[in-house]
């Protein structure tokens, strides 16, 4: 079994991070200012031998890597920043470890795929990372300091000749000749399928058998895209808890053993899953009173609990383990030696690897138990889930156009577009089609699977009919659109596209 775990590169000063957060701002100055809240909690975390590091010094990384191969820890896994245009930040230490060849630190990346932006800011999928280092006077503008948008197959090229840097070292992590590659949230990206399809096409060009797609927080509908899964922990169990406990305050605080048994306990009939693991929990630092403290965590407790998740992934075939994290000190994740516990951590991992396979036994026959209704009911029911969660957000970012006083209709008219047809008459196609009654853009017909059933003063077609040529066909029925429009360019018709981003292009004119 080997072991990955995840690494967080901000333990440097950039321009960016002082102009947001404060002069000198790293990850280190949230856990420098760290308060204790709440009777008990473990803070401020202090490491070892006050080592509050820079990762640009090369006898950092070194250090590291001799951590890692004394106690056992395979690999690590970079979060990786790349946002709209190409955009990075944090990027240095991965490429100053793939010009110091010398120092043994084998690797992964995962694609930390969110917007950042401030709290208050009108994005919903974004990552605010430091609430409680928010100035004062952001009272004005949008509040997003790096956006996240994917481009099309021009920006996908410059992002994959990018990372085939990385992919060609003998260190990074791969499957089967495949450079395994983590998306943290892979469900946000609309274009998924047909930029992966175009990684892996390029990929083979360099004598990979294509890249390994892990999806970190993926749902149902985006796991089909991909190579395989992974329940990123502690975030998975959390997201579960709070979905039972719908009425939960901003602050919370969970038990660990609580946390580890739902791991534990959660299993899956697709075999392309990941279990993963986690240190410990405790976001304040971050995020102040809106965090997570997750109490009762040690060193014995999870050297248990570890040996066990490892024998679940053996159980299901996996070679690899993921364990948040490495260095999330932040976030109080890390394995790193800290003032408490000096190596205890780290030595649990070692111990861990040792005894794990005595329990794998016990895990396979949980597997042969499962029943096949359980996996089905489950797919159905995430599937649905996926797609509302994505008509949600074209929803959500439909009613800020109309907030901001943008029309549909101008995306058609800057594009000379006058006519169109509709695939797909639900609940979003409805919503479309009022918008555009009164407006210069004529709908000449529909195609729907339900043709004969449908009566709404427009020509109706089934998918599988002939229907005449016209400027613009657009899918509503978002959560399929790869499919439908590998099926319409069968037929012979052009320029398709979704109604997903039609909305994220006119979005870009709110910021």
């Amino acid at each position: 079994m080997k072991v990955i775990s995840m690494y967080l590169p901000q333990f440097y000063r950039t321009k960016e991070n002082d102009e947001w957060w404060g002069e000198g701002f790293t990850e280190w100055t949230t856990v420098r200012n760290a308060e204790k809240l709440v009777e008990n909690q473990y803070q401020p975390r202090v490491p070892l031998n006050n080592n509050y590091y820079n990762l640009l010094e090369k006898e950092v990384m070194m250090w590291q890597a001799d951590l890692m191969k004394q106690y056992g820890i395979d690999a690590q896994c970079f979060y990786h920043y790349w946002f709209k245009d190409g955009r990075q930040i944090l990027e240095r230490p991965a490429e100053n470890l793939l010009q110091w060849d010398d120092i043994d630190m084998p690797y992964c990346f995962c694609w930390a795929n969110e917007t950042w932006a401030r709290t208050w800011s009108k994005i919903n999928d974004k990552n605010p990372w430091a609430n409680t280092f928010e100035k004062k006077d952001d009272t004005l503008g949008t509040g997003v300091l790096l956006e996240q948008k994917y481009g099309d197959e021009e920006q996908w090229k410059q992002h994959f000749e990018y990372l085939k840097r990385f992919f060609i070292d003998t260190r990074y992590i791969k499957i089967d000749n495949k450079p395994v590659f983590l998306i943290y949230k892979s469900s946000l990206i609309p274009c998924l399928s047909e930029m992966l399809d175009k990684w892996n096409q390029w990929a083979l060009k360099y004598g990979f058998s294509g890249i390994y797609t892990i999806g970190a927080n993926s749902n149902y509908e985006s796991s089909k895209s991909l190579d395989a899964i992974l329940y990123h922990e502690p975030q998975h169990v959390i997201s579960l808890l709070n979905y039972r406990k719908p009425d939960r305050k901003n602050f919370q605080i969970l038990d660990y053993d609580e946390i580890w048994k739902e791991i534990l306990s959660f299993s899956s009939n697709n075999d392309k899953v990941f279990y993963g693991g986690f240190v410990g929990y405790d976001d304040t630092p971050r995020r102040g009173r809106e965090g997570v403290i997750v109490e009762n965590a040690d060193p014995e407790k999870f050297q248990m609990y570890l040996a066990e998740l490892m024998a679940k992934n053996a159980a299901a075939d996996k070679e690899f383990i993921f364990i948040n994290a490495w260095n999330e000190w932040g976030e109080g994740m890390y394995l790193e030696p800290d003032h408490r516990y000096a190596y205890d951590y780290l030595k649990a991992v070692k111990t861990a690897k040792k005894n794990y396979v005595k329990y794998i036994d016990k895990y396979k026959e949980n597997n042969e138990t499962k029943q096949n209704g359980l996996e089905k009911e489950v797919e159905f029911w995430s599937s649905r889930s996926a797609r509302y969660e994505g008509y949600w957000r074209i929803l959500d970012t439909w009613l800020g156009l109309k907030e901001e006083q943008i029309s549909l209709e101008s995306y058609f008219i800057d594009r000379n577009i006058h006519s169109i047809a509709v695939y797909g008459m639900g609940m979003l196609g409805k919503h479309l089609g009022k918008e555009l009654e009164n407006s210069s853009v004529c709908i000449e017909y529909i195609i729907d699977r339900k043709a004969d059933a449908l009566w709404i003063g427009k020509k109706i077609y089934a998918p599988d009919d002939d229907f005449p040529e016209t400027d613009m066909i657009v899918v509503t029925a978002t959560y399929a659109y790869t499919e439908i429009k590998r099926q319409l360019e069968e037929k012979g018709c052009e320029n398709i596209v979704s109604l997903n981003e039609i909305i994220d292009k006119l979005s870009d004119q709110m910021f």
